[in-house]
């Protein structure tokens, strides 16, 4: 039998939605429970997706969790999961693992001191349309590849988005929140 990783979720804004659509296929790991800094928001959370409600620090001293999701703002990534990783959790972080690449390092560092795991988004080139191009360019059916270019163009952010403000603060915006999925690819190929 498969061990279940029992997991956490802070941050119940938006994007946690997808996850929860998401974890509904794979059997290794269950969201037992949410949190916020906006107490309604994870109590709306817990009762859309049938789980608990707790404060940021009830879920980082639960016991039976083991992993926390953290999908809070970018500009708030890098403060979770040091306590995450402080309290003897593993983290999943939505990207960027931080906004300042030090910041990450030291995260990578905290984890591997403390024998934790850590990871993030971008998970896209692990996708269907990634992998399949990432096939064919190492098939050769194109040749070398000599350069790259990503664009991303679209009306706003406001068009799908309930709450954007974190686009419009400092290490926040599209070179944060989307440029990680253009830069991955472009790393991979």
């Amino acid at each position: 039998m498969n061990k279940v990783f029992k997991v956490g979720l802070i941050g119940c804004g938006h994007i946690a939605e997808t996850y929860f659509r998401g974890h509904q296929y794979f059997n290794n790991f269950k969201i037992v429970a949410c949190a916020d800094i906006n107490q309604k928001a994870a109590e709306k959370c817990a009762k859309l997706y049938n789980i608990k409600s707790m404060t940021v620090n009830e879920i980082l001293k639960d016991k039976d969790i083991e992993v926390i999701l953290n999908l809070t703002i970018p500009q708030s990534h890098y403060s979770v999961s040091k306590k995450v990783l402080n309290a003897g959790k593993h983290v999943y972080s939505e990207k960027p693992l931080a906004t300042y690449f030090q910041k990450g390092k030291e995260l990578v560092a905290l984890a591997k001191q403390k024998k934790l795991y850590i990871g993030n988004a971008p998970d896209t080139f692990l996708g269907g349309g990634g992998q399949k191009a990432k096939e064919l360019i190492d098939s050769d059916l194109i040749g070398q590849i000599k350069l790259g270019n990503a664009i991303f163009a679209f009306p706003g952010v406001e068009n799908f988005h309930p709450k954007p403000e974190s686009w419009y603060k400092k290490e926040g915006g599209p070179v944060i929140d989307m440029g990680p999925y253009f830069l991955q690819h472009l790393l991979i190929f």
